[in-house]
């Protein structure tokens, strides 16, 4: 959990205005991103409000809706009210950054074991922020490993580390061109799947797997080159019924993970 810094009344009230918005702006962003910490909540929001109490009638004009701030409030009911006071002041706001990971772990003595943990390779993508979702969602799924190819961004990229949730450490990997992970994957007798959607492609549910496999994934843009695809035992595409013909990478990860693993055939 974050420090929390609470200031005196003499010295908050001796800032410039500025500093006073800075202050009260800084203590928003950082409870939202700890939202889930109740005990976090119960010493932050009474520090919020103290500095609303304090702060110049210039300053706390600009935060209507903090007023509305309680500690008997749930998380769901406190969002919207920091929602609004940081969409109007922080342009580049990302409701997305919310710390979530709260209970993680929490049930790792109950987890069922995965039928078929899959493995991973990473061939040349470029987002750190779609590797890092592809790596949580690895975790997600027991995958035994990850294999960082080409262009591909690793550990410790910021990108990644955030939209990795904490999974950054979870899953090992290790870094090669994509033939050499292809060949180690074989050698240890995994089945290459290749995520594609080319010509004469197999639907990703007519895919039954028995064993555990490695799958490929490629370039946001580019996807994977004809001389990888040649050499994967199978490409299989996910079917798709709009306008656009595939998946964001991430995303169509997920749905392969869970079906080539079998957790989904396990379920129904």
């Amino acid at each position: 959990m974050v420090k929390i810094y609470r200031y005196s009344q003499k010295k908050f009230t001796a800032f410039p205005e500025v500093r006073q918005f800075k202050t009260i702006l800084e203590l928003v962003a950082v409870l939202e991103k700890n939202i889930a910490d109740e005990d976090y909540r119960r010493q932050i929001i009474p520090a919020i409000l103290e500095c609303l109490q304090w702060c110049t009638n210039d300053v706390r004009m600009h935060f209507p809706s903090l007023f509305k701030l309680s500690t008997d409030l749930t998380p769901h009911q406190i969002l919207p009210v920091l929602t609004e006071a940081l969409r109007m002041h922080k342009p580049h706001y990302n409701a997305g950054e919310i710390e979530i990971s709260r209970y993680d772990g929490m049930n790792k003595d109950k987890l069922e074991e995965v039928p078929y943990p899959i493995t991973v390779i990473a061939d040349n993508l470029r987002s750190e922020y779609n590797l890092g979702a592809i790596y949580r969602t690895a975790e997600c799924v027991q995958a035994r490993w990850m294999y960082f190819c080409g262009i591909t961004p690793f550990p410790p990229m910021n990108a990644f580390l955030k939209s990795s949730m904490g999974t950054a450490e979870r899953v090992p990997y290790s870094v090669y061109p994509t033939e050499t992970a292809i060949e180690l994957c074989k050698e240890k007798g995994l089945p290459v799947i290749a995520l594609e959607t080319v010509l004469n492609s197999k639907c990703l549910f007519d895919y039954h797997p028995t064993q555990p496999v490695a799958v490929i994934l490629g370039n946001e843009a580019l996807g994977i080159e004809e001389s990888i695809l040649k050499l994967a035992d199978e490409v299989l595409y996910i079917p798709v019924f709009g306008w656009k013909n595939s998946l964001n990478v991430s995303n169509a990860f997920t749905l392969a993970a869970y079906w080539l693993s079998g957790v989904i055939q396990k379920k129904l």
